[in-house]
């Protein structure tokens, strides 16, 4: 566990070994989200993307609908 302070422009700095413990890359973009007084998370959008992936079911079938209901306008 790092100790951090929070700048006057919000920012924090992570720590060497907590910033590799979790895996995060330099120039990565962070999503940080309140849960409530005083408890924030920060994710990688990786981790988010990887969590995620895979779920969008029938995707392709209903781009493919779209297109034929477009057709049917020429």
């Amino acid at each position: 566990m790092d100790l951090v302070k929070i700048s006057s422009k919000h920012q924090i700095t992570i720590g060497r070994e907590t910033f590799d413990a979790a895996g995060f890359e330099e120039g990565e973009i962070l999503s940080v989200r309140a849960l409530g007084p005083g408890h924030a998370e920060i994710r990688s959008m990786r981790s988010i993307i990887h969590e995620h992936a895979g779920r969008l079911t029938g995707a392709a079938e209903a781009h493919a609908r779209i297109k034929e209901c477009r057709d049917e306008w020429d």
